[in-house]
Protein backbone atom coordinates (compact mmCIF):
# COMPACT_ATOMS: atom_id res chain seq x y z
CA UNK A 1 0.00 0.00 0.00
CA UNK A 2 3.07 2.51 0.89
CA UNK A 3 4.34 1.57 -2.71
CA UNK A 4 0.82 2.56 -4.41
CA UNK A 5 0.51 5.48 -2.43
CA UNK A 6 4.09 6.39 -3.47
CA UNK A 7 3.49 5.87 -6.81
CA UNK A 8 -0.08 7.48 -7.38
CA UNK A 9 0.61 11.04 -5.19
CA UNK A 10 1.95 13.33 -8.09
CA UNK A 11 -1.58 12.41 -9.99
CA UNK A 12 -3.53 13.40 -6.57
CA UNK A 13 -1.87 16.59 -6.45
CA UNK A 14 -2.14 17.17 -9.94
CA UNK A 15 -6.32 16.01 -9.44
CA UNK A 16 -6.35 18.39 -6.52
CA UNK A 17 -4.52 21.42 -9.05
CA UNK A 18 -7.13 20.26 -11.52
CA UNK A 19 -9.55 21.39 -9.44
CA UNK A 20 -8.76 24.78 -8.32
CA UNK A 21 -8.26 25.48 -12.38
CA UNK A 22 -12.06 24.74 -12.32
CA UNK A 23 -13.15 26.79 -9.63
CA UNK A 24 -12.33 30.26 -10.49
CA UNK A 25 -14.18 30.13 -14.08
CA UNK A 26 -17.46 28.84 -12.32
CA UNK A 27 -16.52 31.25 -9.57
CA UNK A 28 -16.27 34.06 -12.00
CA UNK A 29 -16.25 33.62 -15.58
CA UNK A 30 -19.99 31.29 -15.12
CA UNK A 31 -21.36 34.56 -13.82
CA UNK A 32 -20.34 36.35 -17.31
CA UNK A 33 -21.15 33.75 -19.26
CA UNK A 34 -25.11 33.04 -18.25
CA UNK A 35 -25.52 37.27 -18.00
CA UNK A 36 -27.94 38.76 -20.24
CA UNK A 37 -28.37 42.31 -20.90
CA UNK A 38 -31.77 42.13 -22.36
CA UNK A 39 -33.16 40.19 -19.25
CA UNK A 40 -32.19 42.98 -16.86
CA UNK A 41 -34.74 45.86 -15.83
CA UNK A 42 -33.59 48.55 -17.46
CA UNK A 43 -34.53 51.92 -16.58
CA UNK A 44 -36.81 54.24 -18.75
CA UNK A 45 -35.72 57.45 -17.31
CA UNK A 46 -33.41 59.23 -20.06
CA UNK A 47 -30.81 60.87 -18.32
CA UNK A 48 -28.79 63.72 -19.58
CA UNK A 49 -25.09 62.16 -20.49
CA UNK A 50 -21.89 63.61 -21.06
CA UNK A 51 -19.75 62.00 -23.13
CA UNK A 52 -15.66 62.50 -22.07
CA UNK A 53 -12.97 61.76 -24.88
CA UNK A 54 -9.39 63.06 -24.16
CA UNK A 55 -6.88 63.27 -27.00
CA UNK A 56 -3.58 64.40 -27.94
CA UNK A 57 -2.53 64.25 -31.34
CA UNK A 58 -5.61 62.31 -32.82
CA UNK A 59 -6.80 64.48 -35.48
CA UNK A 60 -7.22 61.74 -38.20
CA UNK A 61 -9.10 59.63 -35.22
CA UNK A 62 -11.12 62.42 -34.38
CA UNK A 63 -12.08 63.40 -38.34
CA UNK A 64 -12.66 59.36 -38.58
CA UNK A 65 -14.58 58.55 -35.53
CA UNK A 66 -16.08 61.40 -33.75
CA UNK A 67 -18.86 62.10 -36.20
CA UNK A 68 -20.64 58.78 -34.60
CA UNK A 69 -19.90 59.50 -31.56
CA UNK A 70 -21.76 63.13 -31.96
CA UNK A 71 -24.74 61.28 -34.27
CA UNK A 72 -25.98 59.04 -31.38
CA UNK A 73 -29.91 58.34 -30.89
CA UNK A 74 -30.36 60.01 -27.79
CA UNK A 75 -31.85 63.26 -27.38
CA UNK A 76 -30.29 64.71 -24.11
CA UNK A 77 -26.55 64.38 -24.21
CA UNK A 78 -23.14 66.39 -24.98
CA UNK A 79 -19.69 65.45 -26.36
CA UNK A 80 -16.30 66.49 -24.35
CA UNK A 81 -13.18 66.66 -26.00
CA UNK A 82 -10.15 67.33 -23.97
CA UNK A 83 -7.52 68.74 -26.64
CA UNK A 84 -4.33 68.01 -24.32
CA UNK A 85 -1.84 69.98 -25.65
CA UNK A 86 -2.17 68.62 -29.23
CA UNK A 87 0.12 69.75 -31.51
CA UNK A 88 -0.89 68.32 -34.76
CA UNK A 89 -4.18 69.36 -36.63
CA UNK A 90 -6.50 68.59 -33.92
CA UNK A 91 -7.46 72.05 -33.47
CA UNK A 92 -8.54 72.44 -36.60
CA UNK A 93 -10.86 69.40 -37.13
CA UNK A 94 -12.44 70.12 -33.66
CA UNK A 95 -13.14 73.96 -34.49
CA UNK A 96 -14.73 72.88 -37.77
CA UNK A 97 -17.10 70.21 -36.04
CA UNK A 98 -17.73 73.24 -33.17
CA UNK A 99 -19.78 74.57 -36.34
CA UNK A 100 -21.40 71.60 -37.56
CA UNK A 101 -22.44 69.71 -33.83
CA UNK A 102 -23.78 72.29 -31.37
CA UNK A 103 -23.60 69.49 -28.52
CA UNK A 104 -19.71 69.23 -28.74
CA UNK A 105 -17.79 71.23 -26.26
CA UNK A 106 -13.96 71.11 -26.80
CA UNK A 107 -11.54 71.82 -23.24
CA UNK A 108 -8.12 73.33 -24.99
CA UNK A 109 -5.23 72.96 -22.24
CA UNK A 110 -1.80 74.15 -23.35
CA UNK A 111 1.55 72.92 -23.14
CA UNK A 112 3.53 73.80 -20.25
CA UNK A 113 6.65 71.85 -20.02
CA UNK A 114 7.18 72.88 -16.11
CA UNK A 115 3.75 71.71 -15.41
CA UNK A 116 3.00 68.20 -17.50
CA UNK A 117 -0.44 67.20 -17.67
CA UNK A 118 -1.23 63.79 -18.63
CA UNK A 119 -4.43 62.12 -19.29
CA UNK A 120 -5.93 62.08 -15.79
CA UNK A 121 -5.30 65.47 -15.68
CA UNK A 122 -6.74 65.77 -19.27
CA UNK A 123 -10.10 64.27 -17.89
CA UNK A 124 -10.49 65.71 -14.79
CA UNK A 125 -10.97 69.08 -16.87
CA UNK A 126 -13.67 67.34 -18.89
CA UNK A 127 -15.58 65.92 -15.90
CA UNK A 128 -15.15 69.47 -14.42
CA UNK A 129 -16.88 70.61 -17.44
CA UNK A 130 -19.35 68.33 -17.85
CA UNK A 131 -22.93 69.47 -17.55
CA UNK A 132 -24.48 66.03 -16.60
CA UNK A 133 -24.07 63.69 -13.82
CA UNK A 134 -23.58 60.71 -16.00
CA UNK A 135 -21.00 60.52 -17.65
CA UNK A 136 -19.79 58.11 -20.57
CA UNK A 137 -15.83 57.83 -21.16
CA UNK A 138 -14.27 56.39 -24.18
CA UNK A 139 -11.21 57.10 -26.31
CA UNK A 140 -10.35 58.92 -29.28
CA UNK A 141 -9.28 55.75 -31.59
CA UNK A 142 -12.95 54.44 -30.52
CA UNK A 143 -16.11 54.50 -32.25
CA UNK A 144 -19.24 53.42 -31.25
CA UNK A 145 -20.48 50.44 -32.62
CA UNK A 146 -24.04 51.44 -33.16
CA UNK A 147 -26.06 55.16 -32.47
CA UNK A 148 -27.88 53.20 -29.48
CA UNK A 149 -24.86 53.05 -27.86
CA UNK A 150 -25.49 56.09 -25.40
CA UNK A 151 -28.41 54.84 -24.82
CA UNK A 152 -27.37 51.33 -24.03
CA UNK A 153 -24.78 52.30 -21.62
CA UNK A 154 -27.26 55.25 -19.74
CA UNK A 155 -30.24 53.04 -19.33
CA UNK A 156 -28.05 50.94 -16.51
CA UNK A 157 -28.46 53.22 -13.67
CA UNK A 158 -31.15 51.51 -11.89
CA UNK A 159 -31.37 51.36 -8.29
CA UNK A 160 -28.08 52.51 -6.64
CA UNK A 161 -26.04 52.32 -9.78
CA UNK A 162 -22.87 54.40 -9.87
CA UNK A 163 -20.49 52.56 -11.90
CA UNK A 164 -21.14 50.79 -15.26
CA UNK A 165 -18.80 48.44 -16.99
CA UNK A 166 -18.84 48.60 -20.90
CA UNK A 167 -16.71 46.06 -23.49
CA UNK A 168 -14.16 47.69 -25.74
CA UNK A 169 -13.51 45.05 -28.44
CA UNK A 170 -10.75 45.90 -31.38
CA UNK A 171 -10.99 45.91 -34.91
CA UNK A 172 -10.82 42.63 -36.14
CA UNK A 173 -8.03 42.37 -39.11
CA UNK A 174 -5.73 39.57 -40.57
CA UNK A 175 -2.88 37.58 -38.44
CA UNK A 176 -1.66 35.99 -35.20
CA UNK A 177 -1.13 39.89 -33.50
CA UNK A 178 -4.88 40.60 -34.44
CA UNK A 179 -5.90 37.68 -32.69
CA UNK A 180 -3.81 37.53 -29.78
CA UNK A 181 -4.93 41.03 -28.77
CA UNK A 182 -8.38 40.23 -29.28
CA UNK A 183 -8.00 37.23 -26.90
CA UNK A 184 -6.60 38.87 -24.46
CA UNK A 185 -9.49 41.73 -24.62
CA UNK A 186 -12.34 38.89 -24.21
CA UNK A 187 -10.19 37.29 -21.62
CA UNK A 188 -9.74 40.31 -19.63
CA UNK A 189 -13.23 40.73 -20.55
CA UNK A 190 -14.92 37.94 -19.19
CA UNK A 191 -12.63 38.14 -15.86
CA UNK A 192 -13.64 42.11 -15.00
CA UNK A 193 -17.15 41.37 -15.76
CA UNK A 194 -17.48 37.94 -13.72
CA UNK A 195 -15.90 39.71 -10.62
CA UNK A 196 -18.55 42.95 -11.19
CA UNK A 197 -21.74 40.20 -11.31
CA UNK A 198 -19.94 38.00 -8.42
CA UNK A 199 -20.09 41.86 -6.43
CA UNK A 200 -16.11 41.52 -6.92
CA UNK A 201 -15.55 44.11 -9.37
CA UNK A 202 -12.10 45.43 -9.48
CA UNK A 203 -11.03 47.16 -13.02
CA UNK A 204 -13.05 48.92 -16.22
CA UNK A 205 -11.41 49.95 -19.09
CA UNK A 206 -11.42 53.65 -20.70
CA UNK A 207 -12.32 52.53 -23.82
CA UNK A 208 -15.98 52.19 -22.47
CA UNK A 209 -16.60 53.44 -18.86
CA UNK A 210 -19.56 54.84 -17.28
CA UNK A 211 -19.72 56.42 -13.80
CA UNK A 212 -21.64 59.24 -12.27
CA UNK A 213 -19.83 62.63 -11.51
CA UNK A 214 -20.76 62.91 -8.22
CA UNK A 215 -19.05 59.54 -7.14
CA UNK A 216 -16.16 61.28 -9.16
CA UNK A 217 -15.60 64.09 -6.90
CA UNK A 218 -16.52 62.06 -3.91
CA UNK A 219 -13.39 59.93 -4.39
CA UNK A 220 -11.49 63.37 -5.12
CA UNK A 221 -11.03 61.64 -8.67
CA UNK A 222 -7.75 60.75 -9.62
CA UNK A 223 -6.31 61.96 -6.19
CA UNK A 224 -5.20 58.72 -4.75
CA UNK A 225 -2.67 57.18 -7.81
CA UNK A 226 -2.72 61.14 -9.70
CA UNK A 227 1.27 60.44 -10.22
CA UNK A 228 0.91 57.02 -11.50
CA UNK A 229 1.10 57.01 -15.62
CA UNK A 230 -2.05 54.92 -16.06
CA UNK A 231 -5.14 53.61 -13.89
CA UNK A 232 -7.67 56.09 -15.11
CA UNK A 233 -10.05 53.29 -15.83
CA UNK A 234 -9.04 50.10 -13.59
CA UNK A 235 -8.00 52.32 -10.24
CA UNK A 236 -10.14 55.02 -10.18
CA UNK A 237 -12.90 51.65 -10.53
CA UNK A 238 -11.00 49.72 -7.91
CA UNK A 239 -10.84 52.24 -5.53
CA UNK A 240 -14.87 53.92 -6.08
CA UNK A 241 -16.46 50.22 -6.93
CA UNK A 242 -18.23 48.62 -4.12
CA UNK A 243 -20.92 45.78 -3.93
CA UNK A 244 -24.11 47.39 -4.63
CA UNK A 245 -22.89 50.22 -7.05
CA UNK A 246 -21.59 48.73 -10.02
CA UNK A 247 -23.41 47.12 -13.38
CA UNK A 248 -22.12 45.29 -16.44
CA UNK A 249 -23.43 46.47 -20.08
CA UNK A 250 -22.43 43.81 -22.68
CA UNK A 251 -25.06 44.63 -25.54
CA UNK A 252 -23.97 44.63 -28.76
CA UNK A 253 -24.80 48.06 -29.46
CA UNK A 254 -23.46 49.37 -26.29
CA UNK A 255 -20.01 48.09 -27.70
CA UNK A 256 -17.04 50.48 -28.87
CA UNK A 257 -14.19 49.22 -31.54
CA UNK A 258 -10.63 50.45 -30.83
CA UNK A 259 -7.92 50.66 -33.68
CA UNK A 260 -5.22 47.70 -32.56
CA UNK A 261 -1.79 48.10 -31.73
CA UNK A 262 -0.10 47.20 -35.15
CA UNK A 263 3.23 45.64 -33.90
CA UNK A 264 4.31 43.33 -30.63
CA UNK A 265 6.88 45.92 -29.24
CA UNK A 266 3.56 48.31 -29.04
CA UNK A 267 1.67 45.50 -27.24
CA UNK A 268 4.60 44.58 -25.27
CA UNK A 269 4.05 48.30 -24.07
CA UNK A 270 0.83 48.71 -23.95
CA UNK A 271 0.02 45.58 -20.88
CA UNK A 272 3.46 45.98 -19.16
CA UNK A 273 1.61 49.43 -18.32
CA UNK A 274 -1.87 48.13 -17.46
CA UNK A 275 0.33 45.27 -15.04
CA UNK A 276 2.06 47.74 -13.78
CA UNK A 277 -1.14 49.82 -11.82
CA UNK A 278 -2.68 46.17 -10.73
CA UNK A 279 0.01 46.37 -7.67
CA UNK A 280 -2.23 49.34 -6.97
CA UNK A 281 -5.09 47.39 -6.73
CA UNK A 282 -7.05 46.04 -3.42
CA UNK A 283 -5.31 43.07 -1.46
CA UNK A 284 -8.56 40.82 -1.94
CA UNK A 285 -8.69 41.56 -5.53
CA UNK A 286 -4.62 41.08 -6.19
CA UNK A 287 -5.36 37.35 -4.57
CA UNK A 288 -7.73 36.34 -6.98
CA UNK A 289 -6.20 37.39 -9.98
CA UNK A 290 -3.15 35.58 -8.65
CA UNK A 291 -4.91 32.64 -7.97
CA UNK A 292 -6.04 32.67 -11.56
CA UNK A 293 -2.33 32.87 -12.79
CA UNK A 294 -0.80 30.94 -10.55
CA UNK A 295 -3.02 27.77 -10.30
CA UNK A 296 -2.94 27.62 -14.17
CA UNK A 297 1.23 27.54 -14.03
CA UNK A 298 1.26 24.96 -10.81
CA UNK A 299 -1.19 22.66 -13.12
CA UNK A 300 0.70 22.90 -16.56
CA UNK A 301 4.36 22.27 -14.02
CA UNK A 302 2.41 19.19 -12.35
CA UNK A 303 1.33 17.70 -15.54
CA UNK A 304 5.25 17.51 -16.80
CA UNK A 305 6.28 16.09 -13.66
CA UNK A 306 3.75 13.73 -14.17
CA UNK A 307 4.83 12.70 -17.77
CA UNK A 308 8.35 12.34 -16.23
CA UNK A 309 7.17 10.24 -13.25
CA UNK A 310 4.83 7.90 -15.10
CA UNK A 311 6.94 7.20 -18.01
CA UNK A 312 7.21 3.58 -17.02
CA UNK A 313 2.99 3.57 -16.87
CA UNK A 314 0.81 3.98 -19.23
CA UNK A 315 -2.48 4.03 -17.44
CA UNK A 316 -1.51 6.54 -14.87
CA UNK A 317 0.22 8.33 -17.64
CA UNK A 318 -2.99 8.56 -19.33
CA UNK A 319 -5.10 9.55 -16.57
CA UNK A 320 -2.79 12.81 -15.92
CA UNK A 321 -3.36 13.82 -19.73
CA UNK A 322 -7.11 13.19 -19.16
CA UNK A 323 -7.29 15.27 -15.91
CA UNK A 324 -5.49 17.95 -17.87
CA UNK A 325 -7.63 18.07 -20.73
CA UNK A 326 -10.32 18.33 -19.01
CA UNK A 327 -9.55 21.52 -17.11
CA UNK A 328 -8.04 23.18 -20.61
CA UNK A 329 -11.40 21.79 -22.38
CA UNK A 330 -13.41 23.29 -19.62
CA UNK A 331 -11.38 26.73 -20.22
CA UNK A 332 -11.89 26.57 -23.84
CA UNK A 333 -15.29 25.91 -24.00
CA UNK A 334 -15.81 29.22 -21.44
CA UNK A 335 -13.43 31.21 -23.40
CA UNK A 336 -15.35 30.01 -27.14
CA UNK A 337 -18.96 30.90 -26.02
CA UNK A 338 -17.79 33.91 -24.20
CA UNK A 339 -16.40 35.10 -27.56
CA UNK A 340 -19.36 34.34 -29.33
CA UNK A 341 -21.61 36.30 -26.77
CA UNK A 342 -19.05 39.42 -27.49
CA UNK A 343 -19.46 38.51 -31.78
CA UNK A 344 -15.89 37.64 -31.75
CA UNK A 345 -16.88 34.20 -33.01
CA UNK A 346 -13.72 33.92 -35.49
CA UNK A 347 -11.34 33.98 -32.69
CA UNK A 348 -12.74 30.68 -31.94
CA UNK A 349 -10.53 28.88 -34.53
CA UNK A 350 -7.16 30.77 -32.99
CA UNK A 351 -7.31 29.45 -29.42
CA UNK A 352 -5.44 26.55 -29.91
CA UNK A 353 -2.48 28.72 -30.53
CA UNK A 354 -3.56 32.33 -28.87
CA UNK A 355 -4.52 31.05 -24.98
CA UNK A 356 -1.54 28.69 -24.99
CA UNK A 357 0.98 32.18 -26.26
CA UNK A 358 -1.23 34.22 -24.10
CA UNK A 359 -0.56 32.65 -21.11
CA UNK A 360 3.38 32.72 -21.52
CA UNK A 361 3.35 36.53 -22.35
CA UNK A 362 1.70 37.40 -18.97
CA UNK A 363 4.41 36.03 -17.21
CA UNK A 364 6.49 38.48 -19.40
CA UNK A 365 3.71 41.27 -18.96
CA UNK A 366 3.72 40.89 -15.59
CA UNK A 367 7.43 40.61 -14.87
CA UNK A 368 8.07 43.97 -16.85
CA UNK A 369 5.14 45.88 -15.35
CA UNK A 370 5.64 45.12 -11.36
CA UNK A 371 9.29 45.50 -11.95
CA UNK A 372 9.34 49.29 -13.45
CA UNK A 373 8.60 52.14 -10.99
CA UNK A 374 5.69 53.93 -11.45
CA UNK A 375 6.59 57.82 -10.76
CA UNK A 376 4.39 59.00 -7.49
Amino acid sequence: MEIEIQLIWPLVLLSTLALANLFYPYRFWWKALRYRDKQAAFSREQRGVSVIIAARNEAENLQRHLPAFLEQDYSDYEVIVVNDCSFDDSTDVLMAMEARYKHLKVVTIEEQPKYPTGKKFALTLGVKAAVHNVLLFTDADCRPASPKWVQSMQQQYIDKTELVLGYGSYEKKPGLLNALIRFDTVLTAMQYFGHALSRRAYMGVGRNLSYLRSLFFFHKGFVTHIKHPSGDDDLFVNEAANQQNVRVCMDLDAHTISIPKMSFSALNQQKSRHMSSSAFYKSNDKFWLAFYGYMSWLLLLALIGNIIWFKAHLTLLLMSIGVFLIVWLHKMIFLTLFARKLNDKDLVWWMPLTAPLHQLLQVFWAIRGLSSKPKW
